[in-house]
């Protein structure tokens, strides 16, 4: 009967053990931005590279600048992107936000200071980020992005000692419309986006550090 127990109070124990554990790796899963400090100002920059947009138009590179804010731990972080010195063909494109951000989303753990996630872009009011192609110094194509949810695939890596997170864009099927002095017009959702960048966080101008987790 001691022996009955023991072996009973034995496998309630083991049972709570991997009942904790399954716990602990489901939490540790979920990925989330945090800051040393709040609020947290976060700025980003594109690296190695421009941000490559590859449409029906072709291939067309930018510079990108973020800017946004985190008050708290979040599996979420929204950016406003400044589109600069976009290229396609060797044409200027002029990029008008329209009050549009992307909306950083934390998903799993993927690997030590790995996190994989997502990208939302948020219009207000049906707005819709603009690109317009100009072809000697007129506009001759307008590409217009509205807004869509969960466009992946996004990559966190967390710079433990620099105090900063790196985002890797690898994105297909994003939805986009070209107008009708394109050299092809309608609807289509089969862009991608690829590109690189760091954010940083500073509060009251004073660096802090900022990562995915």
């Amino acid at each position: 009967m001691k022996t009955a127990r023991k072996l009973r109070a034995l496998s309630l124990s083991l049972l709570a053990l991997l009942c904790l554990g399954v716990i602990s790796a489901s939490a540790a899963q979920a990925g989330e931005f945090k800051a040393g400090v709040y609020p947290a100002t976060v700025t980003g920059q594109n690296i190695n590279g421009p941000h490559e947009i590859t449409t029906e138009l072709g291939l067309m590179g930018c510079g990108v600048n973020f800017t946004g804010e985190l008050i708290e731990e979040s599996e979420e972080l929204t950016l406003t992107p400044t589109f600069v010195g976009c290229m396609i063909a060797g044409n200027p494109v002029d990029v008008v936000n329209n009050g549009c951000d992307f909306r950083l989303n934390a998903g799993a753990t993927l690997a030590m200071d790995t996190v994989e996630g997502a990208l939302d872009v948020i219009c207000p009011g049906g707005g819709k980020i603009t690109f317009g192609v100009t072809v000697g110094g007129m506009v001759t194509c307008v590409m217009k992005v509205p807004e869509q949810l969960g466009l992946g695939e996004v990559t966190y890596q967390d710079t433990t000692m620099a105090g900063h997170v790196d985002v890797e864009f690898n994105i297909e099927g994003m939805a986009y419309e070209l107008g009708a002095n394109c050299p092809v017009a309608g609807a289509f959702e089969n862009g991608e986006y690829a590109g690189e960048s760091t954010l940083r966080a500073h509060n009251g101008g004073m660096a802090t550090p900022l990562g995915a987790f």
